[in-house]
């Protein structure tokens, strides 16, 4: 059903209703729908996907009026999303936390490979030192953003980030965040190697992101990247698109995937070569998704990501990467 469609037949509907509707699609008599309560006509529109709200909102001015509003949004958040999750963003993230000073005690991420010099390597420290468990506890630290940093930052993945914010219903800002898709291409990242002979940059038609890395053969893998846009407060899923060639994946040893918010708690996840091969038995040579566990953000934060194996001394191949993806989770 096309948004055309359902425009056509709420135009239609309500000009058979009052007799007729002006040249700007607005209502010319008096409809006894707009005489509903609007928690009626807001379950209404609980059925509609985006396309069609935008034709509802163009039926006329009381309906595009309603759904300009942050009540509106606020009630969409809370039906299609987990009440914890709608609960925080509608409400609770936005009031200042108390905070504990404290002094912290240096910790070392526990990784397998390292890179002092890297921003990740850095922030991992930060990560390690300030957002473990006992010391979230003992500083009572909560997820915040004002409305303000909010706007400030806010940047869309999926959906065309619009310019002038301030018009727009806030709520309808963060329902849009909530959905959107959150990924970042692997061909974006810095892939050490890549060379068109060790790791390869190749267009795929079955890619989310059109081009993907394909690993030939290499000894020392290591691909880093980050976020271009800070990523909001909240617990996000993170998952990796990939694929095997040929239906066998050689990667020796633990491969780390690492994501480290600079102000959050941090991903370590390790998979073994065994995991692998049974991925490349499993999937052959379509293309899967793993998920790899949650961070989680505290305050606005530049995520950085990278995928590591370099400690022993064999040779890897037979895996694609797609993207990475953070989807918001309770």
């Amino acid at each position: 059903m096309t948004s055309k469609y359902v425009h056509n037949k709420f135009r239609s509907l309500i000009s058979s209703l009052t007799g007729a509707t002006t040249n700007d699609g607005c209502v010319s008599g008096t409809c006894w729908i707009l005489d509903l309560p609007p928690e009626i006509i807001q379950i209404i529109t609980d059925y509609l996907n985006l396309h069609d709200l935008t034709a509802f909102s163009q039926a006329c001015r009381p309906f595009y009026d309603l759904i300009n509003q942050d009540s509106f949004w606020a009630h969409r958040i809370h039906k299609q999303f987990p009440h914890p999750v709608a609960q925080l963003y509608t409400s609770e993230l936005y009031h200042l936390p108390e905070m504990i000073q404290m002094t912290y005690e240096s910790r070392t991420p526990d990784f397998l490979h390292t890179r002092p010099e890297s921003e990740l390597d850095r922030f991992a420290i930060t990560s390690a030192t300030r957002y473990n468990d006992e010391a979230i506890e003992r500083s009572h630290t909560k997820m915040y953003v004002s409305k303000d940093e909010f706007l400030a930052n806010l940047h869309y993945f999926q959906f065309r980030t619009p310019i002038n914010l301030s018009t727009i219903p806030f709520m309808k800002l963060i329902y849009f965040y909530l959905i959107d898709r959150k990924r970042r291409a692997a061909v974006n990242m810095d892939v050490v190697h890549l060379n068109g002979s060790y790791l390869v940059n190749r267009s795929d038609r079955n890619s989310l992101t059109g081009h993907v890395i394909q690993l030939q053969t290499v000894c020392w893998l290591e691909i880093t990247g980050h976020f271009e846009q800070k990523i909001m407060p909240g617990k996000y899923e993170v998952s990796w698109r990939m694929k095997s060639q040929a239906g066998s994946i050689d990667l020796y040893g633990e491969t780390e995937f690492l994501v480290v918010p600079s102000h959050g708690k941090m991903l370590i996840k390790r998979v073994a070569d065994t995991d692998f091969r049974n991925y490349a038995i499993q999937y052959n040579d379509q293309w899967f998704t793993v998920s790899m566990g949650a961070i989680v953000i505290y305050d606005p934060s530049v995520v950085f990501m990278a995928i590591r194996n370099w400690n022993n001394g064999y040779w890897k191949s037979g895996i694609s990467w797609d993207c990475i993806e953070l989807k918001i989770v309770p």
